[in-house]
């Protein structure tokens, strides 16, 4: 089936994703099933289920129940569910129950709100047509990825996912979760390397952390895979104005970016065979190695340059003193790329916010 969400690129013929895949901004105007208690009703996607909100709910239940949860960093307190699974402290069990719960439950909502299309919600998202939901509703399987769908956590989640359809007599997707999925983005840029190629610099910008690695590649296939230290993302304020505060904060970010990938590459080249092509997944819908300037805490960079892909280029190659291409890729493609032999299917990512990758893109 044609994917109303793509566009194709004039210049290059690569097909995009379009902003129009968002599942944040859909929004809850009609829950599908009954038996949900939850004020959900007239919320976006972003509204009712992230990283953030499952942490702000923990340490809510927390307080109330006398829990101590201080071991556990803001980054990591998602981890309390699946170290409380199992724990002989009846108020922890609680709190991991009833989160998993909540919050599975919504995220079946959201996926049984795509899959059936009802009219109520089918008019509160006025930029999606019939052909948008259409392609939701034929859709056979959903990847679950990102930090949120791995361990037990992951498997609680998706039961409670088939639970909602099955309240609803709905057939549900197939759920596909995939373990230690945190570098499936940087694996999925891989396949945009050169079919044989040296070391490269592989990177996944995310709204929280810059993953880095560096991959090699034989006959067309991962010879080599080096994970290297994860750094945390800066200045990540969902601004995309072009004030002057913002400004500076964009030419901070750019300077922090443009160490961290020079600093991979000067790793690279240190194995003795460096590959000049730079691959980055990157939280911001690309173009053309141009970024979407209404996304994201990446979007500020758009201040710098309209072709941002191009200007990171430069600098990096000016700092190593050779000439490297860097290639910007919106992450859910990333992701994309890596499952792009799973047919109709369609990878959401679990965090920070929801995103999306699509396994039919044709990008070379």
């Amino acid at each position: 089936m044609k994917n109303p969400f793509v566009s194709l690129s004039t210049d290059s013929k690569n097909e995009y994703v379009t902003s129009l895949c968002s599942v944040n901004r859909g929004i809850i105007s009609y829950i599908p099933v009954k038996g949900i208690a939850d004020d959900i009703v007239g919320k976006s996607g972003n509204q009712i289920f992230s990283a953030g909100l499952i942490s702000k709910e923990i340490r809510e239940l927390a307080a109330k129940r006398g829990v101590d949860i201080s071991e556990y960093s803001d980054h990591n307190l998602p981890k309390f569910l699946d170290d409380a699974t199992y724990s002989e402290n009846i108020m922890e069990k609680s709190i991991s129950d009833a989160v998993i719960r909540k919050f599975g439950n919504r995220l079946g909502v959201i996926l049984l709100t795509l899959k059936q299309g009802h009219p109520k919600n089918r008019a509160s998202r006025y930029d999606w047509k019939d052909e948008h939901w259409d392609y939701w509703a034929n859709l056979k399987t959903v990847i679950l990825t990102g930090g949120l769908s791995g361990g037990l956590l992951g498997r609680r989640l998706k039961e409670q996912i088939l639970y909602v359809f099955d309240m609803a007599g709905e057939n549900p997707y197939n759920i596909m979760l995939f373990d230690n999925g945190s570098h499936i983005g940087t694996m999925g840029c891989a396949k945009l390397l050169p079919y044989n190629c040296g070391s490269a610099a592989v990177l996944d910008f995310g709204q929280t952390n810059l993953k880095r690695c560096i991959i090699k590649k034989k006959n067309g296939d991962i010879s080599e895979f080096q994970k290297l230290r994860t750094l945390p993302s800066m200045h990540m304020e969902l601004d995309t104005s072009d004030s002057p505060a913002n400004c500076a904060r964009a030419i901070e970010l750019h300077r922090y970016l443009t160490k961290a990938v020079t600093d991979t590459c000067k790793e690279a080249i240190a194995t003795g065979t460096f590959c000049d092509e730079v691959i980055i997944s990157i939280a911001n819908y690309t173009v053309d190695n141009k970024l979407y300037r209404d996304r994201g805490g990446y979007a500020k960079l758009f201040n710098l340059s309209e072709d941002y892909g191009n200007l990171l280029s430069h600098d990096i190659s000016s700092e190593l003193h050779r000439q490297v291409n860097v290639r910007l890729v919106h992450d859910g493609t990333a992701i994309g790329l890596y499952f792009a032999d799973v047919p109709d299917s369609i990878c959401l990512s679990l965090g920070t916010a929801f995103g999306v990758g699509f396994t039919d893109l044709n990008i070379q």
